[in-house]
């Protein structure tokens, strides 16, 4: 049950005036998922809650290779667009923005394949052999292999009037057009703060989008509604909001480790124009979740949509589908329609997350630009509270980071690679620190199929790493991982999978890489001489900051008590002179 007497909460930030929201879509030609994040403030409850649904696969139904994806959103603005998903065949993508009109601002997310020297395209999604399982979406996101989809995913603060969704195909003349245009349904979430002793909750909706009123109805599609059945508070990154892949014990998906139920196993989605505004679009045009509790009030909830054509029989006058229940076997329908096939080809899945509490967040990489042509101006820090941010390293002249807003802006007046690094801090989040490579084209230049390496470490100060920058497809990449003193180099890890151990990782680039060094605190060596008879001196690096020499009798876990002796200067080390006592004695370096 909702709460009573309670309605959907809206908010303001100081320094971000727009609400965030997310959206997510789907429609025959392709399956989108959107981010939109929701600032709330309740007097009961004043915390701030955002919903982030911004995975999704999607199947290539174009019938045709396909050579890039673009979305487009109305009456937003580039600085808007939050995380973007940039592990697929494409990369990267270009963000721009229309002000042509400046009461109906566009924005435009483009995928788009480079060109080879021959002016082949580089990269390509592939028309499926034959229908996709559910269960094979997972390996849209392994860019190595390309059997028909791809995985796309981005956010963006703000109520866009309308988003659309295409594919891109080859013009013939080298250049790229869109495939059609994409209507796609929406989930969204509601939070609704604690009342009166009644936690907060969350529900989700998912409705039609608008389309043009050809019928009484509009397009229908199958959607099944999948969710957790627990929550628990652990953060889920942009890049763990994918399908299950069911071979892998290990796997980072959008469950984040719960179990989970179908909650509507077949619906019919379809707008209904004519009906009742209060009404949604109609008995099919809206579909709801249960609310669900956080009793913690720090929860992540988690949802998973997947849709299906509806191929079943259609009213020729209304064009309301008339058949909207699935028989056992999920292929055909009941009663008169037992024989007759209902349910297509699965178009792709939606995976949602929703977290009430906004943590600082940096995005993972940048859009290219071109020389003497304005950059849509980038959000790079995502906040919803405070923040204090440097830049050291080099921007092209024309380029502006904004330090008090976390925006990039301006229009550069000189092409190369650049390369920056930003630290960002706020209240009760952990420092980021996270380096940037922006590629600056000359008018004219087609820059060659390449990829991106940024490097960072796991915690801040712990270490640094080098090597993030531009690639070009097929050559070696060689990141290096250098410890802070008292710490040791781990692992590098990419999606938090471990990819290497050394500190010195090369591997041949052709995708989009995030690396992240992970360091480890290292006692500093405790040696110890005898300088003269009945003395021991026990002597350590000046550089080991925080340690405590302790000492036992029996080498146990417990009862360690620190050296009270007096410590020292000599030389690079510091140094504790004890006299040995009776029986035995152990000693350690540790930091408390």
């Amino acid at each position: 049950m909702k709460h009573p007497s309670l309605q959907p909460s809206t908010g303001i930030l100081r320094r971000f005036p727009r609400t965030l929201a997310v959206l997510w879509r789907q429609f025959p030609c392709v399956l989108i998922t959107l981010g939109l994040l929701v600032l709330t403030s309740s007097a009961t409850h004043a915390s701030t809650a955002y919903g982030t649904i911004n995975n999704f696969d999607t199947v290539n139904d174009t019938g045709t290779n396909c050579h890039g994806f673009e979305i487009e959103l109305e009456d937003i603005h580039s600085t808007d667009v939050t995380y973007t998903y940039d592990w697929n065949h494409y990369g990267t993508p270009r963000i721009t923005e229309d002000n042509s009109n400046p009461l109906h601002p566009r924005v435009l997310v483009r995928y788009a394949s480079k060109k080879n020297a021959d002016g082949s395209w580089a990269s390509y999604t592939a028309v499926p052999s034959g229908p996709i399982a559910p269960t094979d979406g997972h390996r849209f996101t392994d860019p190595s292999v390309n059997f028909g989809g791809e995985h796309f995913g981005m956010g963006y603060r703000g109520r866009p009037t309308n988003v659309t969704y295409h594919w891109l195909v080859d013009d013939g003349s080298g250049g790229l057009i869109r495939c059609g245009s994409v209507q796609v349904a929406t989930p969204t979430f509601t939070y609704y703060p604690p009342f009166v002793g009644v936690p907060a909750q969350v529900q989700a909706v998912i409705q039609p989008p608008p389309a043009p009123p050809v019928r009484e109805f509009g397009p229908a599609s199958w959607v099944k509604e999948i969710r957790t059945e627990t929550h628990n508070n652990r953060k889920v990154k942009l890049r763990d909001l994918v399908s299950d892949d069911p071979d892998d014990d290990d796997d980072k998906n959008w469950r984040n480790d719960e179990p989970d139920e179908v909650e509507v196993e077949w619906e019919i989605l379809q707008t209904e124009f004519f009906a009742d505004p209060e009404d949604h679009g109609g008995k099919k045009g809206k579909l709801e979740g249960q609310p669900e509790d956080l009793d913690e009030g720090d929860e992540i909830i988690t949802r998973r949509y997947e849709f299906y054509a509806y191929v079943g029989p259609i009213d020729p006058e209304s064009g309301e589908a008339e058949a909207d229940e699935v028989g056992p076997d999920g292929i055909h329908g009941v009663d008169e329609y037992a024989d007759v096939v209902i349910v297509g080809d699965y178009l792709g899945a939606q995976m949602s997350a929703f977290d009430n509490e906004l943590p600082i967040g940096l995005v993972e990489h940048l859009p290219e630009g071109v020389i003497d042509e304005e950059y849509a101006t980038r959000t790079v820090i995502i906040a919803g509270i405070p923040f204090t941010a440097t830049l050291t390293g080099e921007l092209p002249i024309g380029l502006v980071m904004d330090l008090e807003t976390g925006e990039l802006f301006g229009t550069p007046v000189e092409s190369g690679i650049f390369t920056f690094t930003l630290r960002v801090s706020a209240t009760n989040n952990p420092v980021q620190v996270k380096t940037y490579t922006v590629a600056i084209a000359d008018v004219g230049e087609e820059l060659p199929p390449h990829s991106t390496v940024d490097t960072s470490a796991a915690v801040a100060d712990t270490g640094t790493t080098t090597g993030s920058g531009f690639y070009t497809n097929g050559t070696i990449a060689t990141v290096t991982a250098t410890p802070a003193a008292g710490f040791g180099f781990v692992k590098w890890t990419d999606n938090d999978k471990m990819v290497s151990t050394s500190s010195s990782y090369e591997f041949t680039n052709i995708i989009n890489r995030s690396l992240v060094a992970h360091f480890v605190p290292r006692p500093p060596p405790l040696a110890f001489t005898q300088p003269q008879p009945g003395t021991l001196a026990f002597t350590w690096p000046t550089n080991a900051s925080g340690v405590v020499l302790q000492q036992n009798t029996d080498l146990g876990t417990t009862n360690w008590f620190p050296v009270t002796n007096a410590t020292t200067i000599q030389g690079t080390n510091r140094r504790v002179n004890i006299v040995p006592q009776p029986g035995n004695r152990f000693f350690r370096l540790m930091r408390p």
